[in-house]
This record gives structure tokens, C-alpha cells and sequence, in this order.
């Protein structure tokens, strides 16, 4: 009977490492996909830029802010 909680006791301690070493690469796993989605982000914004940009090019904004500076 001793030996047996024994084992259990083991088994425990080896389930409850497993389990802080998975929640430590969740965590891992979680830093990396905020940093994939910050990238992201920021081709977004720079997409967006440049098609305000021709946008405003084509309508000839910067040609009558030149004309007014």
C-alpha cells in the first residue's frame, strides 16, 4: 500500500511539471502570435497608406496643396 502511494505521489508531481512546462509554452506560443499579429497590423496600415496616397495623387490634392504653399 505504501509503495503504491508512493507511485502516486510521483505520478502527481510528474503530471503537475508537465503541466507548468505546457502552460510555460502556451505562454511562449502566445508572445509569438502578438508579435505576428503587430506585423501584420502594420502591413495593413501601410496598404492603407498607399492607397490613400494614389488616391490623393489621382485626385490632384498634393498638386493644389502645392499650388496653395
Amino acid at each position: 500500500m505504501e509503495q503504491r502511494l508512493d507511485r502516486l505521489e510521483q505520478t502527481i508531481v510528474r503530471h503537475d511539471e508537465q503541466i507548468a512546462s505546457l502552460f510555460s509554452k502556451v505562454d511562449d506560443v502566445n508572445e509569438h502570435l502578438i508579435g505576428i499579429q503587430k506585423s501584420i497590423d502594420q502591413i495593413k496600415y501601410i496598404g492603407l497608406g498607399m492607397v490613400a496616397y494614389f488616391a490623393l495623387a489621382e485626385i490632384g490634392f498634393l498638386a493644389g496643396l502645392k499650388m496653395v504653399a
